[in-house]
């Protein structure tokens, strides 16, 4: 499984929420690759964080889960792989949003597959390993 996953924020969402089926999977996956989230997911989770009701203690909770996982960046080779596949996806009609994009190219650069819920979002993308989490 290449170098290992990045994993999606819908899934890092379940995981602070204590979900059973995040919680296994999470703890057999790690035993098997590597597992990492990327800037872009990082964004995400402390946008939802900081529209919560409870910011402080979700705050916590968003830094405690990053503690345990490697950040992967954006760098002129995501961007440059971004620029490629939205211009490939363009040309064939498709669209897709812009954080799942960037996600990927940081995944694909990085030789990372995606874990996600959200299959539907990454299958447009042509050799990026997507790992359904259900």
């Amino acid at each position: 499984m290449e170098n290992g996953l990045i994993v999606d924020t819908d899934i890092l969402i379940d995981l602070l929420r204590k979900k059973d089926y995040a919680v296994s999977l999470i703890k057999k996956l790690e035993d098997e690759v590597e597992l990492a989230t990327s800037a872009i997911n990082i964004f995400e989770l402390y946008r939802g964080a900081y529209k919560s009701q409870n910011q402080e203690k979700n705050l916590a909770s968003v830094k405690g889960l990053l503690n345990s996982l490697r950040m992967l960046n954006t760098d002129e080779n995501s961007m440059e792989m971004a620029g490629k596949i939205t211009a490939s996806l363009e040309r064939e009609g498709n669209m897709m949003d812009i954080r799942d994009l960037l996600i990927a190219s940081i995944a694909m650069v990085n030789g990372f597959g995606v874990l996600t819920n959200n299959i539907r979002h990454f299958n447009k993308i042509k050799h990026l390993k997507v790992i359904s989490g259900k």
